[in-house]
Protein backbone atom coordinates (compact mmCIF):
# COMPACT_ATOMS: atom_id res chain seq x y z
CA UNK A 1 0.00 0.00 0.00
CA UNK A 2 1.14 3.81 -0.62
CA UNK A 3 -1.24 5.49 1.68
CA UNK A 4 -0.84 9.23 1.09
CA UNK A 5 1.17 10.49 4.50
CA UNK A 6 -1.45 13.10 5.21
CA UNK A 7 -3.93 10.48 5.12
CA UNK A 8 -1.90 7.70 7.36
CA UNK A 9 -1.47 10.55 9.93
CA UNK A 10 -5.30 10.83 10.43
CA UNK A 11 -5.52 6.77 10.50
CA UNK A 12 -6.49 6.63 14.27
CA UNK A 13 -8.63 9.69 14.20
CA UNK A 14 -10.60 8.22 11.67
CA UNK A 15 -11.31 5.04 13.19
CA UNK A 16 -12.40 7.10 16.63
CA UNK A 17 -14.41 8.57 14.11
CA UNK A 18 -16.18 5.66 12.78
CA UNK A 19 -16.46 4.17 16.18
CA UNK A 20 -18.43 7.10 17.94
CA UNK A 21 -20.72 7.37 14.38
CA UNK A 22 -21.28 3.30 14.83
CA UNK A 23 -22.20 3.43 18.29
CA UNK A 24 -24.90 6.43 17.62
CA UNK A 25 -26.83 5.42 14.58
CA UNK A 26 -29.72 7.51 13.12
CA UNK A 27 -31.83 6.53 10.84
CA UNK A 28 -32.90 7.94 7.43
CA UNK A 29 -34.11 11.43 7.45
CA UNK A 30 -33.40 11.42 11.39
CA UNK A 31 -29.83 11.98 11.13
CA UNK A 32 -29.77 14.94 13.39
CA UNK A 33 -26.95 14.55 15.46
CA UNK A 34 -24.78 12.63 12.85
CA UNK A 35 -24.52 15.54 10.78
CA UNK A 36 -24.09 18.14 13.56
CA UNK A 37 -21.51 16.00 14.13
CA UNK A 38 -20.04 15.54 10.50
CA UNK A 39 -20.67 19.80 10.74
CA UNK A 40 -17.91 20.18 13.67
CA UNK A 41 -15.50 17.64 12.19
CA UNK A 42 -15.44 19.27 8.85
CA UNK A 43 -15.05 23.40 10.55
CA UNK A 44 -12.21 22.22 12.81
CA UNK A 45 -10.38 20.99 9.63
CA UNK A 46 -11.29 24.20 8.42
CA UNK A 47 -13.88 23.21 5.75
CA UNK A 48 -16.56 25.40 4.84
CA UNK A 49 -20.54 23.74 5.53
CA UNK A 50 -23.59 24.34 3.99
CA UNK A 51 -26.00 21.57 6.62
CA UNK A 52 -30.06 21.01 6.37
CA UNK A 53 -29.91 20.04 2.12
CA UNK A 54 -32.60 17.37 1.96
CA UNK A 55 -33.44 17.38 4.87
CA UNK A 56 -30.71 16.30 6.91
CA UNK A 57 -28.00 15.99 4.66
CA UNK A 58 -25.16 18.48 4.17
CA UNK A 59 -21.77 19.73 2.08
CA UNK A 60 -18.32 20.84 3.13
CA UNK A 61 -16.53 22.76 0.13
CA UNK A 62 -13.05 23.37 -0.21
CA UNK A 63 -11.14 25.52 -2.62
CA UNK A 64 -7.29 24.58 -3.65
CA UNK A 65 -4.46 26.53 -3.34
CA UNK A 66 -3.42 27.07 -6.81
CA UNK A 67 -6.75 28.83 -8.33
CA UNK A 68 -9.49 28.36 -10.33
CA UNK A 69 -10.37 24.87 -11.66
CA UNK A 70 -12.75 22.54 -11.74
CA UNK A 71 -15.23 21.47 -9.79
CA UNK A 72 -15.37 17.23 -7.98
CA UNK A 73 -17.96 15.83 -5.78
CA UNK A 74 -17.07 13.34 -3.50
CA UNK A 75 -20.20 11.85 -1.54
CA UNK A 76 -20.84 9.23 1.54
CA UNK A 77 -23.85 8.14 2.77
CA UNK A 78 -25.07 8.54 6.71
CA UNK A 79 -28.35 6.56 7.32
CA UNK A 80 -28.40 3.28 9.92
CA UNK A 81 -30.76 0.47 9.58
CA UNK A 82 -33.62 -0.51 11.75
CA UNK A 83 -31.88 -3.39 13.48
CA UNK A 84 -30.35 -5.01 16.70
CA UNK A 85 -26.93 -5.34 16.67
CA UNK A 86 -25.73 -9.04 17.69
CA UNK A 87 -22.34 -8.31 18.51
CA UNK A 88 -21.27 -6.52 21.68
CA UNK A 89 -18.33 -4.54 20.12
CA UNK A 90 -16.88 -2.03 22.79
CA UNK A 91 -18.00 0.66 20.33
CA UNK A 92 -21.47 -1.49 19.58
CA UNK A 93 -24.73 0.63 18.83
CA UNK A 94 -26.42 2.25 21.93
CA UNK A 95 -29.67 2.57 20.30
CA UNK A 96 -31.85 -0.12 20.78
CA UNK A 97 -33.30 -1.62 17.25
CA UNK A 98 -30.70 0.70 14.91
CA UNK A 99 -27.68 -0.25 13.46
CA UNK A 100 -24.91 0.58 11.07
CA UNK A 101 -25.16 -2.77 9.48
CA UNK A 102 -23.93 -1.39 5.88
CA UNK A 103 -20.91 0.45 6.55
CA UNK A 104 -21.83 4.24 6.33
CA UNK A 105 -20.62 4.62 9.77
CA UNK A 106 -17.52 3.72 7.45
CA UNK A 107 -18.11 5.90 4.54
CA UNK A 108 -18.27 9.29 6.74
CA UNK A 109 -15.06 8.49 8.31
CA UNK A 110 -13.57 8.14 5.05
CA UNK A 111 -15.04 10.85 3.87
CA UNK A 112 -14.04 13.04 6.72
CA UNK A 113 -10.51 11.93 6.65
CA UNK A 114 -10.02 12.61 2.62
CA UNK A 115 -11.31 16.00 3.77
CA UNK A 116 -9.42 16.77 6.17
CA UNK A 117 -6.08 15.14 3.94
CA UNK A 118 -7.17 17.59 1.33
CA UNK A 119 -7.52 20.58 3.75
CA UNK A 120 -4.34 20.34 5.29
CA UNK A 121 -2.71 20.56 1.71
CA UNK A 122 -5.08 22.53 -0.66
CA UNK A 123 -2.85 20.82 -3.29
CA UNK A 124 -5.74 21.39 -6.18
CA UNK A 125 -6.39 24.08 -8.28
CA UNK A 126 -10.20 24.27 -8.03
CA UNK A 127 -13.20 23.05 -5.42
CA UNK A 128 -14.25 20.00 -3.82
CA UNK A 129 -17.73 19.59 -2.54
CA UNK A 130 -17.83 16.65 0.45
CA UNK A 131 -21.84 15.34 0.02
CA UNK A 132 -22.89 13.68 3.23
CA UNK A 133 -26.19 12.45 1.91
CA UNK A 134 -29.17 11.08 4.07
CA UNK A 135 -31.65 8.80 4.07
CA UNK A 136 -29.90 5.96 1.48
CA UNK A 137 -31.51 2.63 2.66
CA UNK A 138 -34.67 3.29 0.15
CA UNK A 139 -36.09 6.83 1.55
CA UNK A 140 -34.75 8.86 -2.00
CA UNK A 141 -32.06 10.60 0.04
CA UNK A 142 -30.09 11.53 -3.08
CA UNK A 143 -33.49 12.63 -4.92
CA UNK A 144 -34.14 14.85 -1.61
CA UNK A 145 -30.58 16.71 -2.48
CA UNK A 146 -31.23 16.93 -5.79
CA UNK A 147 -34.29 18.29 -5.20
CA UNK A 148 -32.99 21.09 -3.11
CA UNK A 149 -30.76 22.21 -5.95
CA UNK A 150 -27.70 20.13 -4.95
CA UNK A 151 -25.78 20.80 -8.36
CA UNK A 152 -26.93 24.48 -8.69
CA UNK A 153 -25.90 25.76 -5.23
CA UNK A 154 -22.61 23.31 -5.27
CA UNK A 155 -21.59 22.98 -9.39
CA UNK A 156 -19.74 19.57 -9.89
CA UNK A 157 -18.42 18.72 -13.16
CA UNK A 158 -18.01 15.07 -11.83
CA UNK A 159 -18.60 12.78 -8.87
CA UNK A 160 -17.94 9.82 -7.22
CA UNK A 161 -18.51 7.51 -4.18
CA UNK A 162 -17.93 4.31 -3.12
CA UNK A 163 -19.12 1.17 -0.88
CA UNK A 164 -17.59 -1.32 0.92
CA UNK A 165 -17.43 -4.76 -0.15
CA UNK A 166 -17.39 -8.77 1.33
CA UNK A 167 -14.30 -8.88 -1.32
CA UNK A 168 -10.78 -10.06 -0.07
CA UNK A 169 -9.12 -6.80 1.93
CA UNK A 170 -7.99 -4.35 0.12
CA UNK A 171 -9.17 -5.04 -3.72
CA UNK A 172 -10.75 -2.33 -4.99
CA UNK A 173 -13.31 -3.04 -7.78
CA UNK A 174 -14.64 -0.66 -10.67
CA UNK A 175 -16.82 -1.14 -13.47
CA UNK A 176 -16.71 1.01 -16.37
CA UNK A 177 -20.21 0.58 -16.82
CA UNK A 178 -23.48 -0.70 -14.77
CA UNK A 179 -22.17 -1.39 -11.19
CA UNK A 180 -25.81 -2.08 -9.58
CA UNK A 181 -29.07 -2.80 -10.49
CA UNK A 182 -32.19 -0.70 -10.52
CA UNK A 183 -34.71 -1.55 -7.67
CA UNK A 184 -38.43 -1.05 -7.63
CA UNK A 185 -41.19 -1.74 -5.49
CA UNK A 186 -44.64 -3.09 -6.56
CA UNK A 187 -47.79 -3.86 -4.35
CA UNK A 188 -50.97 -6.08 -6.02
CA UNK A 189 -53.84 -5.71 -3.61
CA UNK A 190 -56.78 -8.20 -5.23
CA UNK A 191 -60.12 -7.38 -4.16
CA UNK A 192 -62.34 -10.27 -4.48
CA UNK A 193 -65.63 -11.09 -2.41
CA UNK A 194 -65.61 -12.76 0.86
CA UNK A 195 -67.53 -15.85 1.89
CA UNK A 196 -67.39 -18.96 4.21
CA UNK A 197 -64.92 -21.73 3.21
CA UNK A 198 -68.26 -24.47 2.98
CA UNK A 199 -69.34 -22.13 0.41
CA UNK A 200 -66.42 -20.80 -1.88
CA UNK A 201 -69.24 -21.07 -5.37
CA UNK A 202 -70.57 -17.95 -3.63
CA UNK A 203 -67.51 -16.02 -3.04
CA UNK A 204 -64.75 -14.70 -5.18
CA UNK A 205 -61.47 -16.54 -3.44
CA UNK A 206 -58.61 -13.77 -3.92
CA UNK A 207 -55.80 -16.33 -2.67
CA UNK A 208 -55.30 -18.45 -6.02
CA UNK A 209 -55.59 -15.20 -8.17
CA UNK A 210 -52.92 -14.01 -6.02
CA UNK A 211 -50.73 -17.20 -6.54
CA UNK A 212 -51.57 -17.38 -10.21
CA UNK A 213 -50.42 -13.54 -10.62
CA UNK A 214 -47.29 -14.26 -8.30
CA UNK A 215 -46.16 -17.75 -10.29
CA UNK A 216 -46.71 -16.00 -13.59
CA UNK A 217 -44.68 -12.59 -12.88
CA UNK A 218 -41.82 -13.90 -10.96
CA UNK A 219 -41.59 -16.24 -13.97
CA UNK A 220 -41.28 -12.89 -16.61
CA UNK A 221 -37.25 -12.85 -16.34
CA UNK A 222 -35.63 -15.22 -19.13
CA UNK A 223 -39.39 -15.27 -20.77
CA UNK A 224 -40.19 -11.40 -21.29
CA UNK A 225 -36.71 -10.23 -21.20
CA UNK A 226 -33.19 -11.18 -22.87
CA UNK A 227 -30.73 -13.68 -20.74
CA UNK A 228 -27.43 -11.55 -21.36
CA UNK A 229 -29.76 -8.24 -19.52
CA UNK A 230 -29.92 -10.35 -15.64
CA UNK A 231 -32.81 -9.33 -13.69
CA UNK A 232 -35.20 -10.83 -10.97
CA UNK A 233 -38.74 -10.41 -9.53
CA UNK A 234 -39.66 -11.28 -6.10
CA UNK A 235 -42.65 -11.54 -4.17
CA UNK A 236 -41.50 -11.15 -0.54
CA UNK A 237 -44.87 -11.42 1.02
CA UNK A 238 -48.44 -12.48 0.16
CA UNK A 239 -51.01 -11.56 3.15
CA UNK A 240 -54.73 -12.60 3.14
CA UNK A 241 -57.44 -13.55 5.81
CA UNK A 242 -57.17 -14.06 9.38
CA UNK A 243 -59.33 -17.12 9.53
CA UNK A 244 -58.90 -20.79 8.55
CA UNK A 245 -62.61 -21.27 7.64
CA UNK A 246 -63.63 -18.01 5.58
CA UNK A 247 -62.91 -17.18 2.02
CA UNK A 248 -61.23 -13.55 2.67
CA UNK A 249 -62.20 -10.50 0.46
CA UNK A 250 -58.68 -9.41 -0.40
CA UNK A 251 -54.80 -10.54 -0.73
CA UNK A 252 -52.11 -8.05 -0.88
CA UNK A 253 -48.61 -9.27 -2.81
CA UNK A 254 -45.36 -7.10 -1.93
CA UNK A 255 -41.97 -7.69 -3.91
CA UNK A 256 -39.45 -6.15 -5.96
CA UNK A 257 -37.91 -5.84 -9.29
CA UNK A 258 -33.99 -5.76 -10.10
CA UNK A 259 -32.38 -5.58 -13.30
CA UNK A 260 -29.62 -3.53 -14.78
CA UNK A 261 -31.25 -2.08 -17.56
CA UNK A 262 -33.86 0.93 -17.82
CA UNK A 263 -35.74 -0.42 -20.71
CA UNK A 264 -36.39 -3.83 -19.06
CA UNK A 265 -37.40 -2.12 -15.77
CA UNK A 266 -40.48 -0.74 -17.71
CA UNK A 267 -41.47 -3.52 -19.72
CA UNK A 268 -41.23 -5.43 -16.33
CA UNK A 269 -43.22 -2.70 -14.68
CA UNK A 270 -45.81 -2.97 -17.62
CA UNK A 271 -46.12 -6.96 -17.40
CA UNK A 272 -46.54 -7.49 -13.79
CA UNK A 273 -49.54 -4.86 -14.73
CA UNK A 274 -51.19 -6.39 -17.26
CA UNK A 275 -50.66 -9.92 -15.43
CA UNK A 276 -52.30 -8.98 -12.58
CA UNK A 277 -55.22 -6.87 -13.94
CA UNK A 278 -56.21 -10.01 -16.50
CA UNK A 279 -56.36 -12.33 -13.58
CA UNK A 280 -58.07 -10.48 -11.76
CA UNK A 281 -60.83 -9.77 -14.36
CA UNK A 282 -60.79 -13.66 -15.66
CA UNK A 283 -62.20 -14.17 -12.18
CA UNK A 284 -64.02 -11.71 -11.34
CA UNK A 285 -62.45 -9.61 -8.89
CA UNK A 286 -60.26 -6.52 -9.39
CA UNK A 287 -56.60 -5.81 -9.30
CA UNK A 288 -54.89 -2.29 -7.47
CA UNK A 289 -51.35 -1.91 -8.57
CA UNK A 290 -48.87 0.37 -7.32
CA UNK A 291 -45.31 0.49 -8.46
CA UNK A 292 -42.75 2.95 -7.47
CA UNK A 293 -39.06 2.85 -8.74
CA UNK A 294 -36.92 3.48 -5.52
CA UNK A 295 -33.22 3.13 -7.41
CA UNK A 296 -32.73 4.02 -10.54
CA UNK A 297 -29.65 1.47 -12.25
CA UNK A 298 -25.68 2.74 -10.92
CA UNK A 299 -24.32 3.43 -14.10
CA UNK A 300 -20.48 4.38 -14.77
CA UNK A 301 -18.94 6.42 -16.91
CA UNK A 302 -16.16 4.58 -18.49
CA UNK A 303 -13.75 7.89 -18.61
CA UNK A 304 -14.57 8.31 -14.89
CA UNK A 305 -14.11 4.87 -13.76
CA UNK A 306 -10.38 5.12 -15.62
CA UNK A 307 -9.38 8.16 -13.72
CA UNK A 308 -10.67 6.05 -10.55
CA UNK A 309 -8.40 2.85 -11.59
CA UNK A 310 -5.38 4.94 -11.60
CA UNK A 311 -6.12 6.87 -8.46
CA UNK A 312 -6.55 3.44 -6.81
CA UNK A 313 -3.70 1.61 -8.62
CA UNK A 314 -1.20 4.35 -7.11
CA UNK A 315 -2.44 4.01 -3.69
CA UNK A 316 -3.59 -0.05 -3.60
CA UNK A 317 -1.17 -1.43 -6.10
CA UNK A 318 -2.22 -2.59 -9.82
CA UNK A 319 -2.59 -6.01 -8.26
CA UNK A 320 -5.49 -4.76 -5.91
CA UNK A 321 -7.42 -3.83 -9.04
CA UNK A 322 -10.58 -5.80 -10.12
CA UNK A 323 -11.94 -4.50 -13.26
CA UNK A 324 -15.45 -5.15 -14.40
CA UNK A 325 -16.78 -8.32 -12.70
CA UNK A 326 -20.25 -9.53 -12.95
CA UNK A 327 -22.32 -7.02 -11.27
CA UNK A 328 -24.55 -8.02 -8.31
CA UNK A 329 -28.27 -7.26 -8.01
CA UNK A 330 -27.97 -4.70 -4.81
CA UNK A 331 -28.85 -1.46 -5.52
CA UNK A 332 -27.48 2.12 -4.44
CA UNK A 333 -29.09 5.74 -4.23
CA UNK A 334 -26.02 7.25 -5.74
CA UNK A 335 -27.65 6.38 -8.99
CA UNK A 336 -30.31 9.46 -9.02
CA UNK A 337 -26.28 11.46 -8.39
CA UNK A 338 -24.70 9.82 -11.31
CA UNK A 339 -27.81 10.55 -13.25
CA UNK A 340 -27.19 14.18 -13.21
CA UNK A 341 -23.40 14.47 -13.45
CA UNK A 342 -20.80 11.82 -14.86
CA UNK A 343 -18.69 9.82 -12.03
CA UNK A 344 -17.82 6.24 -10.94
CA UNK A 345 -19.10 4.63 -8.04
CA UNK A 346 -16.18 1.53 -6.49
CA UNK A 347 -16.24 -0.85 -4.30
CA UNK A 348 -13.43 -1.62 -1.54
CA UNK A 349 -12.93 -5.10 0.15
CA UNK A 350 -12.66 -5.56 3.54
CA UNK A 351 -13.06 -9.46 3.82
CA UNK A 352 -10.61 -11.02 6.15
CA UNK A 353 -10.55 -13.30 9.26
CA UNK A 354 -13.01 -10.47 11.68
CA UNK A 355 -15.03 -9.04 8.91
CA UNK A 356 -16.75 -12.04 7.14
CA UNK A 357 -20.33 -11.05 7.73
CA UNK A 358 -21.96 -8.99 4.83
CA UNK A 359 -24.36 -6.24 4.48
CA UNK A 360 -27.82 -5.59 5.96
CA UNK A 361 -26.26 -8.78 8.63
CA UNK A 362 -27.02 -8.33 12.09
CA UNK A 363 -23.44 -9.63 13.05
CA UNK A 364 -21.81 -7.01 10.43
CA UNK A 365 -18.61 -4.41 11.14
CA UNK A 366 -16.96 -2.11 8.87
CA UNK A 367 -13.32 -3.02 8.37
CA UNK A 368 -11.31 0.10 10.00
CA UNK A 369 -8.07 -0.97 8.38
CA UNK A 370 -9.88 0.01 4.53
CA UNK A 371 -9.88 3.23 6.27
CA UNK A 372 -7.23 4.96 4.62
CA UNK A 373 -7.11 3.13 1.54
CA UNK A 374 -10.49 4.75 0.11
CA UNK A 375 -9.20 7.81 1.83
CA UNK A 376 -6.23 7.76 0.30
CA UNK A 377 -7.78 7.24 -3.26
CA UNK A 378 -10.25 9.85 -2.71
CA UNK A 379 -7.45 12.27 -1.89
CA UNK A 380 -4.87 10.93 -4.67
CA UNK A 381 -8.03 11.09 -7.45
CA UNK A 382 -8.73 14.76 -6.58
CA UNK A 383 -5.25 15.45 -6.89
CA UNK A 384 -5.17 14.35 -10.20
CA UNK A 385 -8.21 15.40 -11.18
CA UNK A 386 -7.78 18.87 -10.32
CA UNK A 387 -3.94 19.36 -10.89
CA UNK A 388 -3.18 22.89 -11.54
CA UNK A 389 -2.72 23.23 -15.59
CA UNK A 390 -5.02 19.82 -15.87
Amino acid sequence: MNIPAEVDRLKDEMVRWRRHLHARPELGFEEVDTARFVADVLREKGIDVVEGIGRTGLVGTLKGKHGKGPSLGLRADMDALPMTEARALPYASRVPGRMHACGHDGHMATLLGAAAALSSTRNFAGTVHFIFQPAEEGQGGALAMLADGLFDSFPCDEIYAYHNSERPFGQVVVYDTVVAAAADRFTITIRGRGGHAATPHLAIDPLPIAARILLAIEGLPGRLTDASSPAVVTVGSLHAGDAFNTIPDQATLIGTVRCFDEDVRLKLEQAIRRIADSEAAAHGATARIAHETLFAPTVNSAMHAGFVREAAAEVAGTDAIRRNPPPELGSEDFSFMLQSRPGCYFLVGQGDAEHQAVAHDVNYDFNDRILPIAAGIFVRLVERRLAPGA
